[in-house]
C-alpha cells in the first residue's frame, strides 16, 4: 500500500515538472514567434510603390493587387521586382491589357524616403473578335435575359473586359434565381485569347432549364392560418403561378406594414422543390393586444413635447384597429382617437373615423377645436394616396381683438404622392401634397374653399452633398378671410416655414394684432455639404414667405442662415441659426432652431 502511494506521488511530481518545462518552452516559442511576426511587420526603410501611366478603374485594380504584397524594404526591392511586375500584369489583364510595358524606377522623395515608380505603358487592349452569348431553355423567350446581355457591353469588335464578363455571368445567375429557374447552369463559359493577334473570343452558353411555379402554401401553425384571415387580399401569388422572388418579398412587406404582426416569415422552400414547383411556408406571430408608446421631443416651434400613444392593432378577424394619440407642448395640446376599418387592402384601401380635441395658444391666437371626421383612403395604384373626408369642426377662438366661434361641415380631399431613396438620409426624393377643403353656408356657418399645395424635394449632385427645396402655396376662396376660423387661415414663420422667425408669427394684421391671411407663399433653398465628420453635414439656406389678404401689399420676410445636420438611423437632427429679415418693419431678428425627424 505504501509502495503504491509512493509511486503515485512520484507520477504526480513527474507530471508537474513536465508541465512546467512545457509551459516554459511554450512561452519561449511564443516570444520568439511574436518577435518574428513583429520583425515581419516592421521593415526598416520601407518602400512605397507608386504606379504611373494609368488611371481610373485600371489604376484602382493595380493598387489593389499591389497591396497583396508584403511590406518591402528598399534594399530588397530587386528581389521582389519580378513579383511586382506579375501583380501589375495580372491586374491589367482584367481590363484587356495583355501586353503592358512595365519599367521599375527607384527614387527618393523630398524627405529622403525610398519610392519605386512603376511606369506602365498599357499598350493596346484586346478586342473581342467573336462574341457568342446564347440563352437556351425556357429563359430564351424572356427579354430580361437578353437585356442583361445587351447591357453587359460585351460585343464583337468591342474591348475585352474581364470585369464585364464576370458581371454578365453573375447577372444571369441572379436573374435566373429571381424568376425561378433554379436548375439553370453555365454550359459553356470561356475566353479564348490570341496574343499575337491582340484579340479574344468569348463564348457563353447559358441553359436556364425550365421555370418553376409556386407550389403548395403551408403554415407554421394553426394560429398563422387564423391570423391570415383579415389580410387575405394581400396575397399576390397562388399555387401554380410562375415563381417570382419579388412576389415573396412584396407579400412579406405588405404583411409587416399592417402592423398586425410582431414577426412575419414568408419563405420559398427552394430546397424542397419537386415537379417544378416550389412550396411556400408562412409563419406569423400576432402583435401584442395593447401597445403603449411614449416619447419626448423638442423643436423651436413648440418647445418641449410630450407624446403618448396607445394602439390596439388587431381587434377582430376583420382587421379593425384602434389607436389613441396625445401630444402636449407649450403652444399646442391635442388628443385624437382613430378607428380603422379595412375595405379591400388594409394598407391601401380602408375607412377610418377620427375624433380629436385641440387647444392652441400662440402669438395672438387662442383656439379650442372639437373635430369629428369620416375618411376613405384609396391608394390601390401605390402612387397617389387619396384621402376623401367629411369632417365636422366646432372652433371657439380669440384672434387678436376678434372673439367668436364657428361650426363647419367640410368635405375634403388630401392627395399625396412621394418617393425617396436612401432610407432616413435620402439622396433623392420628393413629396407632393394637395389639401382641398370646402364649406357651404347652406349647411354650416361659412362658405369657402381652401387649398394648400406643398412640394419638397432632395437631389444629390455628389454622394455627400444635398440640395433641399420646399415650396408651399395656400389660398382661400370665398368670403372675407375673417369669416374663416383661425385654424384655417394662413400664418408663416418657424422651423418648417421661414426660419429666423418664431412659430407662425407673421401675417397681415388688424388693429396691431395678427389676423391671418387669405393667401400664403413660402419657399426654401438649402445646400448641404460634408465637413469631414461621420454622419454630419453643414447647410446654408434661405427661406422666404408671406401671409396676406392681397399680394399687392404683401410683406415678404426672409430667413437666410446656416446649420448643422446629423444623420442617425432614426432621422435627421437639425440645428439652424437664421437671421430674420423683415424689410417692411425694418426689423432684424436672430433665431436658433432645433428639430428632429425624417425628411419625408
Amino acid at each position: 500500500m505504501f509502495l503504491k502511494k509512493s509511486v503515485h506521488k512520484k507520477n504526480i511530481m513527474s507530471r508537474l515538472i513536465l508541465g512546467i518545462y512545457v509551459g516554459i518552452f511554450s512561452l519561449s516559442m511564443s516570444a520568439c514567434t511574436n518577435k518574428e511576426v513583429s520583425q515581419l511587420k516592421q521593415v526598416e526603410d520601407p518602400l512605397t510603390i507608386i504606379p504611373v501611366g494609368i488611371s481610373g478603374e485600371v489604376l484602382d485594380n493595380v493598387n489593389a493587387h499591389l497591396k497583396e504584397l508584403p511590406q518591402i524594404s528598399a534594399k530588397k526591392s530587386p528581389i521582389f521586382a519580378r513579383e511586382i511586375e506579375e501583380k501589375v500584369k495580372l491586374a491589367m489583364r482584367s481590363y484587356g491589357f495583355y501586353h503592358p510595358k512595365i519599367e521599375l524606377k527607384p527614387q527618393t522623395d523630398a524627405d529622403d524616403r525610398h519610392q519605386l515608380l512603376v511606369a506602365i505603358d498599357p499598350g493596346k487592349p484586346l478586342f473581342i473578335r467573336n462574341c457568342n452569348i446564347q440563352i437556351i431553355g425556357e429563359g430564351a423567350f424572356y427579354n430580361s435575359f437578353h437585356k442583361i446581355i445587351e447591357n453587359s457591353g460585351l460585343k464583337s469588335y468591342g474591348l475585352l473586359s474581364h470585369g464585364r464578363y464576370e458581371g454578365l455571368k453573375t447577372a444571369l445567375r441572379e436573374r435566373a434565381l429571381e424568376l425561378g429557374f433554379f436548375d439553370a447552369e453555365l454550359v459553356i463559359s470561356r475566353i479564348m485569347v490570341y496574343g499575337e493577334q491582340n484579340a479574344a473570343d468569348i463564348e457563353v452558353l447559358y441553359d436556364t432549364g425550365r421555370r418553376y411555379s409556386f407550389g403548395s402554401i403551408s403554415y407554421v401553425d394553426e394560429e398563422t392560418k387564423n391570423l391570415l384571415k383579415p389580410v387575405q387580399s394581400l396575397q399576390n401569388f397562388h399555387e401554380g403561378d410562375p415563381f417570382l422572388s419579388k412576389s415573396i418579398n412584396d407579400y412579406s412587406q405588405a404583411l409587416s406594414q399592417t402592423q398586425y404582426f410582431r414577426s412575419v416569415d414568408v419563405r420559398a422552400m427552394v430546397e424542397k422543390r419537386h415537379d417544378f414547383q416550389v412550396p411556400v411556408e408562412i409563419g406569423l406571430q400576432k402583435q401584442k393586444n395593447n401597445l403603449v408608446r411614449m416619447g419626448i421631443g423638442y423643436s423651436t416651434d413648440e418647445d418641449l413635447r410630450l407624446m403618448l400613444g396607445w394602439d390596439k392593432p388587431l381587434l377582430n378577424s376583420y382587421g379593425h384597429s384602434f389607436s389613441f394619440y396625445s401630444r402636449l407642448s407649450y403652444v399646442k395640446q391635442d388628443a385624437q382617437a382613430i378607428y380603422k376599418i379595412p375595405r379591400k387592402n388594409p394598407n391601401l384601401d380602408y375607412y377610418y373615423v377620427r375624433l380629436a380635441q385641440t387647444h392652441i395658444d400662440y402669438n395672438d391666437t387662442v383656439s379650442d377645436i372639437s373635430h369629428a371626421s369620416f375618411h376613405y383612403v384609396a391608394n390601390m395604384t401605390g402612387k397617389w394616396r387619396r384621402d376623401y373626408s367629411l369632417r365636422l369642426e366646432y372652433e371657439d377662438y380669440k384672434q387678436g381683438l376678434e372673439d367668436g366661434y364657428s361650426l363647419n361641415l367640410m368635405p375634403g380631399l388630401l392627395l399625396t404622392r412621394q418617393a425617396s431613396s436612401g432610407g432616413f438620409d435620402p439622396h433623392e426624393g420628393y413629396k407632393f401634397t394637395l389639401d382641398a377643403t370646402l364649406a357651404s353656408a347652406a349647411v354650416t356657418d361659412n362658405s369657402f374653399a381652401r387649398f394648400v399645395a406643398s412640394f419638397k424635394g432632395i437631389t444629390s449632385p455628389t454622394p455627400n452633398t444635398r440640395f433641399f427645396y420646399r415650396f408651399n402655396q395656400g389660398w382661400i376662396l370665398g368670403e372675407d378671410s375673417t369669416k374663416v376660423p383661425p385654424s384655417l387661415r394662413f400664418f408663416v414663420g418657424g422651423d418648417q416655414s421661414v426660419r429666423g422667425f418664431s412659430y407662425l408669427s407673421h401675417s397681415n394684421k388688424s388693429n396691431g394684432y395678427l389676423s391671418g391671411g387669405r393667401y400664403m407663399s413660402t419657399g426654401t433653398l438649402e445646400y448641404q455639404f460634408p465637413i469631414g465628420i461621420a454622419n454630419s453635414r453643414m447647410a446654408v439656406f434661405i427661406d422666404a414667405g408671406t401671409a396676406c389678404n392681397d399680394y399687392s401689399d404683401a410683406n415678404w420676410i426672409y430667413g437666410p442662415g446656416m446649420g448643422y445636420r446629423y444623420m442617425s438611423k432614426y432621422g435627421t437632427a437639425r440645428v439652424d441659426f437664421a437671421v430674420g429679415i423683415d424689410n417692411e418693419n425694418d426689423d432684424r431678428s436672430f433665431k436658433l432652431h432645433f428639430s428632429f425627424g425624417p425628411d419625408f
